[in-house]
């Protein structure tokens, strides 16, 4: 097993990016089975002028945009603070687990 598994973003084990801009926080959703953790997938991320940037090791970039957003005028060029954190720290919840929570709830039914 590897060493990074407890940071790959799966359901039941949501990750998110928190940034912390001085006192706001701006959130990121982790793309579905990505662990930013993972070197033999992502060779770096960052979070600049409020956007997270995934670098991956094939030479892709992706960008994204927060999925709840600071709503301080600060400047977002470098956040003070960015780390991963457990979905339900933030408040985040994943659309599918959401769905499979209403599935759930009306089978029980």
């Amino acid at each position: 097993m590897s060493s990074t598994s407890n940071t790959i973003n799966i359901k039941g084990n949501r990750k998110v990016v928190c940034a912390t801009y001085y006192a706001p926080m701006s959130i990121f959703k982790i793309p579905d089975g990505l662990d930013l953790e993972d070197k033999s997938v992502v060779k770096c991320w960052y979070v600049r002028y409020n956007t997270l940037y995934i670098c991956y090791v094939d030479g892709r970039e992706e960008q994204i945009e927060p999925h709840l957003d600071a709503m301080d005028s600060t400047d977002y060029k470098y956040p003070e603070e960015t780390e991963i954190m457990e979905d339900e720290d933030c408040g985040v919840e994943y659309s599918e687990d959401e769905e499979d929570e209403e599935v759930e709830v009306t089978n029980n039914q």
